[in-house]
């Protein structure tokens, strides 16, 4: 009996993983961690950006969104990962001590 249970179990997980229903909400959820995570870099390093910059940081949000909307969380993850670091780079561009001045 246990091993009935166990074989059916067993031939029962492919058929979950197959499920595209459960496969669409999966692909969303990377996308929507990714694109979350990327935001919130982007909102901390706009006030310390610069004009060209912080256009340049609401420009490659709103492309990661539609990237995202389209369906290509492989695409999403990456380009979520470029932003993050990015807005990462301004930060810590703004945080350095400037030198001192003689």
């Amino acid at each position: 009996m246990r091993a009935l249970l166990a074989l059916a179990l067993l031939l029962a997980t492919p058929a979950i993983a197959c499920d595209p229903d459960e496969m669409e909400r999966a692909m969303t959820e990377v996308c929507t961690a990714a694109t979350s995570g990327a935001a919130e870099a982007v909102e901390a390093a706009l006030p310390l950006a610069g004009a060209d910059e912080a256009a340049a940081l609401q420009t490659q949000l709103i492309t990661l969104r539609r990237v995202c909307a389209e369906g290509d969380p492989a695409l999403a993850a990456r380009d979520a990962a470029r932003l993050s670091r990015l807005a990462g780079r301004i930060e810590a561009r703004a945080e350095r001590p400037r030198p001192a001045s003689l």
